[in-house]
């Protein structure tokens, strides 16, 4: 009888581990309904670029559904401004054959659920800075979608600012983003 019990228990500890299922799970963004944008200003005018060509990944515990890490990709030349005159000058401002992507990349994530601390590295213009913003998190149908946004500074990517009648733009460029991701 007890060595019954032995092979038995060992059958459940082997089924048990070898079975197991890893609860990390890594998704790609729907790109359908993800996009980033940057805002800008002048004393005459503001603008925003909005690029719905966003590539990134998500990995997250299907357990408890909290998000560990997220990267993301979005070439330069995917922004558009409604202007293809300001869009081409910021191609050559931003150097984009050079540097054709900006992307980032978390070290760290705190997600409550319904908000989420970022910390991370985004590299643009060659130059890769350390970041960190709140989100906000909401599930919609089978899909999670995280928004937030966050400034950058131009002039700390070694860009020179753009100008129209020699005033030039603010340093301050605002980015935000809509991210979703299938949620099972």
């Amino acid at each position: 009888m007890k060595i019954i019990s032995i092979c038995l228990l060992a059958c459940v500890l082997f089924v048990s581990t070898a079975f197991k299922v890893d609860p990390i799970k890594s998704v790609r963004f729907d790109k359908a309904n993800t996009s980033l944008t940057y805002h800008m200003s002048h004393p005459m005018h503001e603008w925003d670029g909005v690029s719905k060509e966003v590539d990134g990944v998500v990995q997250y515990d299907s357990q408890n559904g909290l998000i560990q890490k997220v990267a993301l990709v979005a070439k330069v030349s995917s922004f558009d401004s409604k202007n293809s005159n300001r869009d081409s000058h910021l191609l050559e401002i931003t150097e984009a054959i050079k540097y054709p992507s900006v992307s980032f990349v978390s070290t760290q994530v705190k997600d409550n659920g319904t908000e989420l601390e970022v910390q991370g590295k985004i590299s643009f213009h060659n130059i890769t800075k350390e970041i960190s913003f709140k989100a906000q998190s909401k599930t919609v149908a089978k899909s999670r979608v995280i928004t937030g946004a966050f400034i950058l500074l131009i002039e700390d990517f070694n860009l020179e600012r753009p100008s129209l009648m020699m005033v030039k733009t603010s340093n301050e460029m605002k980015m935000s983003f809509s991210v979703a991701f299938p949620v099972s």
